[in-house]
């Protein structure tokens, strides 16, 4: 049986492929030349597969003193190449994410305190269709003779008939 020796691309680890393994490959990529060109190892390939980049790769197999470029396109074809989601984010990074939550934070604070103190026509225009501002809080028929829910800070001025006492 022919015996032919093919190089990883990642980690140029020889490995030789004879009878039906050699075949399968043949088939799978068309040539003795393509096999060449798509082979990456086994433990390579779990890695690549978990999001590991290529240089992750070799650092975490030992592979030393093997720099040759991988074309990402060849990964794509192989199914090999997925995006690292957990990637570390920079100094600048890090500080424009906390300025936006501190910003969106202050705003939904200011958006409640607006709420709060919302005008009589806003309030029955939102609960005019008998539909809760604050679904959220607990209507209580024993605790509630007035037929309004207490803690709503919305109740003096609510048209919604859902949590009025029948």
């Amino acid at each position: 049986m022919p015996k032919f020796t093919v190089n990883c691309i990642v980690t140029n680890r020889e490995k030789s492929l004879t009878g039906t393994t050699l075949q399968r490959r043949i088939n799978k990529f068309g040539s003795e030349e393509m096999v060449q060109k798509y082979y990456v190892d086994k433990d390579a390939a779990k890695l690549l597969k978990k999001g590991f980049t290529v240089e992750e790769v070799r650092e975490k197999l030992n592979i030393k003193g093997f720099n040759k470029k991988v074309d990402i396109e060849v990964l794509y074809k192989l199914k090999l190449y997925k995006k690292n989601k957990k990637r570390v984010l920079t100094p600048e990074e890090l500080e424009t994410k906390r300025v936006l939550t501190e910003e969106n934070e202050r705003k939904y604070y200011e958006l409640q305190e607006k709420l709060k103190t919302c005008s009589k026509s806003w309030v029955e225009w939102a609960t005019g269709n008998d539909t809760c501002i604050r679904p959220d809080i607990y209507y209580d028929y024993e605790h509630n003779a007035d037929g309004r829910c207490k803690p709503c800070p919305y109740h003096e001025h609510c048209l919604c008939k859902n949590k009025e006492v029948v």
